[in-house]
């Protein structure tokens, strides 16, 4: 007879039980896993405690402060001021002289001073318009008067005219070489002064003294004007 097989019994893998429970090693794996705090240095606890400023939002313009009544006056005034400047310029010399004769009252010194000088020539501009000038002493004298007082481009005009009438008076070509020196125009003032000196050879001299022609003294050409090379005997 066979005999009857015998049920092994396998030795458990986690050994034999024993009275007392093994304590799990996961609760100190989990408590090594957590993250220890941070401690903060003082300086770093002194940061954190400072409040902090909010920010500034740069889309919103700054206050403006408000102009005083001076500064709206003078505002007001230098819009007058530019208004009868256009009117000067556009040659509505009655109407722009009103506005400039009122501007000379204002409290605004710089302002006023400028206003007074054009109302001065205002009145020089307009007392023109009434001149009845006729001979070649007439437009001479009030060219002159014009070239002294800066305006060398009007004082060519009334030469020009002086000139028609009278074109072997040396002493006009020499007033419009000097209106052309004054202009920076070398050409045109070293052309006129020679047609004077060969008019009458005392302009030469006279030349060689006049401030008006102080552009043009590096000029090789204006030098040798005034100071000719004696022909050898």
């Amino acid at each position: 007879m066979k005999k009857p097989k015998t049920k092994k019994v396998r030795p458990s893998p986690k050994g034999p039980r024993s009275g007392k429970r093994k304590t799990s090693a996961k609760p100190a794996a989990a408590s090594r896993a957590r993250p220890a705090k941070a401690t903060l240095s003082s300086s770093a606890r002194a940061r954190k405690v400072l409040p902090q400023k909010p920010a500034r939002d740069s889309s919103s313009p700054p206050a403006k402060r408000k102009p005083t009544a001076e500064e709206i006056a003078h505002q007001h005034a230098m819009e007058r001021f530019e208004n009868a400047l256009q009117l000067f310029n556009q040659h509505q010399l009655a109407r722009a002289r009103g506005m400039f004769e009122r501007l000379t009252e204002i409290p605004s010194r710089d302002l006023a001073e400028r206003a007074r000088v054009y109302v001065r020539i205002c009145d020089q501009r307009l007392a023109r318009t009434t001149l009845q000038l006729k001979t070649t002493e007439d437009y001479y004298n009030y060219a002159v008067g014009l070239a002294n007082e800066g305006n060398a481009e009007e004082s060519e005009q009334y030469l020009l005219k002086a000139l028609k009438l009278s074109p072997r008076s040396d002493y006009i070509y020499y007033a419009l070489a000097t209106t052309y020196a004054l202009r920076d125009d070398v050409n045109g003032a070293l052309e006129h002064l020679l047609k004077a000196i060969e008019l009458d050879e005392r302009n030469r001299f006279q030349a060689q003294n006049d401030a008006d022609f102080a552009n043009l003294l590096e000029d090789p050409r204006f030098t040798e004007l005034l100071y000719p090379e004696k022909p050898m005997a």
